[in-house]
């Protein structure tokens, strides 16, 4: 079936390659609103005449219009050895004409090379997502794109000597003029050559920095300079996890130096955690602080980790302040019942509840004393005074105040109200003053006109708005070429901006939010994912960051694997060169990643695994609680009657190699069943 489709295409695509191809300026100009994705996976470049045609040429899908024309559904530029897409649109069902692909319909593909247009062939992978036919939201993969080869003669420079060489040119025209000069065009080289005018293929040389003495221990063969890192060797225990590790070192004895193997923890015996078995102090210990540890007591001390006798005096709690009527004399502790003062009473003389009898202010001082004339009848009358302070001095007189009045008394201190206005009292007149008492002769005939200098029609001789404002004014870019033309704007303001190509794909790394339309540009989707190289799960890939990233240092896991025999592990996830130190309960130690340990009695467990790189520590704990009926101290003294050996392999072995690692299962008399993991020794 698919070569009958591929079939089809080429013999459809002879028939149609006489007619004119037309290709549209950006993609938006034939957006649909619906479409196919064309994914482009080439495996191998497109020729012409056997020439592979260079980046920038136009590659696109047309169908048949309602006319039987050429109509182009989609289209992008060609980049030799990427992977490409673009979309395919299907045509609009809410316009009558045909404007995209209908469903089932075949791609027509062209490439236009130099201004040239060349029928292509295309090959498809048909599988699960993928088609070859158009279909609303489905995607086609194409994996080749062939020209069939024409004798057509194409002008242009014939000599690969110059710059202006077309690969793709089979007549020179005379156009070659820059003579190919290769050499290294990266100015921070050392060999930076300014004539150049072609990089050269790997000639740049770049200063590296390093040790270059040969006698060093960090000498680096491929430094040009030295940074004066240089370092001598210097002997000793080079690994961490045993107690003659040392920091310094970077060269290990032969045999190693490296003997006896670390055991973190307390190593400190006055502490509270004193662990005997340590030999590395880890810095955990617990110093012991003697103090009352009982709250009820005065002298009790949050920080003690041992008590001392030294409680004493029973807290008390009640009101400690004489000045108070709650006052209780056998507290030792306020406990803020405090609340009535003892002989209270406003104690401000600046308020007019001011008592001189108080000794203790209580809150009750609210009206504060403003002092001014309170006599209605002067002139220095105030409102708001509570207390008179003499300053009635100037009797009030009655008249017209108001300077602006035609009746203005300039000996009245106290406006009667009498004020009276001159001007046009007509209210049928243009000039009608509202305010004015007596008329005087000064009224306007109105003038009717559009008073609203908002409008086309504002005529400023008019004093009376007649309905004749129409036309509203819009400010705008008038012009039809601009990108922001206004077609209701009647007025320019300027504003007018030209257009500008970009790519206007939010989906493509180059999306210009600035273009005003589609160039074509559109090269790079971007890819989410966790851009921090930080994390653990950074992805080199990705070109926009999603929240994703993830910081976990450790990852501590355990399970029950029958009866009191547990399992333990620790993942860790970013360190290269650490330790690791297991405390099951205080009964076991390991500095193993893998710990199998079966618990000997009934209870809870503290189990603590630290993980330490010389700089940092972390520390992770668990609690396991074993309750099975019968488990006791008498287990440890059950009969052993078999005893199993598993491989790394995960193989059953009746004979164990001496010097091998196995999970060794030990059954016993009484139904026990235990495992652990063994260096095979006999």
């Amino acid at each position: 079936m698919k070569k009958f489709l591929l079939s089809a295409c080429i013999l459809f695509s002879s028939i149609i390659q006489a007619q004119d191809i037309v290709w549209p300026e950006s993609l938006n100009s034939i957006n649909s609103g619906v479409n196919l994705t064309l994914l482009l996976e080439l495996t191998d470049v497109i020729t012409l005449n056997g020439t592979p045609v260079t980046q920038g040429a136009l590659m696109g899908v047309f169908y048949l219009n309602d006319a039987e024309e050429l109509q182009c559904g989609g289209f992008s530029t060609y980049n030799p050895g990427e992977t490409m897409s673009f979309p395919s649109y299907g045509d609009d069902s809410t316009t009558d004409e045909k404007d995209g692909f209908n469903a089932g319909e075949s791609f027509v593909w062209y490439m236009q090379i130099d201004g040239i247009d060349y029928p292509v062939t295309a090959g498809y992978i048909i599988e699960e997502m993928f088609i070859d036919v158009y279909q609303t939201n489905m995607m086609a993969m194409i994996t080749s794109l062939t020209i069939e080869n024409t004798e057509e003669e194409i002008e242009g420079c014939t000599d690969a000597n110059y710059l202006e060489f077309n690969i793709e040119a089979t007549l020179d025209d005379g156009t070659c003029e820059t003579l190919i000069e290769e050499g290294c065009m990266d100015t921070e080289a050392n060999n930076f050559n300014e004539m150049a005018n072609t990089p050269c293929a790997d000639c740049c040389e770049y200063i590296i920095m390093g040790c270059t003495d040969a006698n060093a221990f960090n000498y680096n063969p491929e430094a040009t300079e030295d940074d004066g890192s240089c370092t001598d060797e210097a002997i000793g225990c080079t690994d961490p996890s045993y107690v003659e590790y040392n920091p310094e070192a970077n060269t290990d004895t032969d045999p190693t130096s490296c003997i006896t193997v670390a055991i973190y923890g307390c190593t400190l015996v006055s502490a509270t955690n004193y662990n005997s078995e340590a030999n590395v102090n880890d810095g955990s210990c617990i110093i012991t602080i003697e103090g009352c540890m009982n709250d009820a007591y005065i002298e009790y001390n949050p920080e003690a980790t041992v008590e001392d006798d030294s409680c004493e005096i029973v807290v008390i709690e009640g009101c400690t302040n004489p000045d108070y009527n709650e006052y209780f004399p056998p507290a030792n502790t306020d406990n803020g019942t405090c609340e009535t003062l003892v002989n209270g009473g406003c104690t401000d003389s600046a308020y007019m509840e001011f008592n001189p009898e108080a000794t203790n202010d209580d809150g009750t001082c609210t009206t504060l004393i403003i002092e001014g004339c309170t006599d209605e009848n002067y002139l220095e009358y105030n409102p708001n005074a509570n207390t008179n302070d003499g300053s009635c001095t100037s009797v009030s007189f009655s008249g017209c105040t108001d300077p602006l009045a035609d009746n203005y008394n300039f000996l009245a201190n106290l406006d009667n109200g009498t004020c009276e206005y001159l001007g046009c009292t007509d209210q049928t007149a243009y000039n009608y003053n509202e305010i004015a008492t007596i008329d005087d002769g000064s009224c306007e005939a109105i003038l009717q006109g559009c008073t609203n200098p908002n409008y086309l029609e504002f005529n400023p001789q008019a004093n009376t708005n007649d309905g004749s404002c129409l036309s509203i004014i819009v400010y705008g870019c008038t012009e039809p070429m601009a990108f922001n033309y206004n077609v209701l704007a009647n007025i320019d303001d300027g504003s007018c901006i030209a257009n500008i190509g970009g790519c206007t794909n939010e989906l493509y790394l180059n999306y210009n939010p600035q273009a005003t339309y589609d160039d074509g540009s559109c090269s790079t989707l971007l890819m989410a994912g966790c851009t921090d190289e930080t994390a653990v799960n950074y992805n080199d890939l990705a070109t926009s960051d999603d929240g994703s990233c993830e910081y976990a240092l450790i990852v501590v896991t355990h399970s029950n694997i029958g009866g009191s025999t547990y399992e333990f592990n620790v993942d860790v996830l970013v360190w290269q060169d650490y330790t690791i130190l297991w405390n099951i309960g205080g009964l076991s130690y390991s500095n193993d990643e893998f710990v199998l340990f079966t618990f000997p009695l009934n209870g809870e467990y503290q189990v603590t695994v630290t993980v330490n790189n010389g700089l940092a520590s972390i520390v992770e704990e668990l609690t396991i609680v074993i309750n099975i009926p019968g488990l006791s101290i008498d287990e440890l003294t059950d009969e052993l009657i078999n005893t199993t050996y598993i491989d790394a392999l995960g193989r059953y072995c009746l004979l164990p190699r001496v010097g091998e690692f196995y999970i060794r299962s030990s059954y016993y008399k009484s139904g026990k069943t235990s495992r652990n993991k063994i260096y095979y020794s006999k």
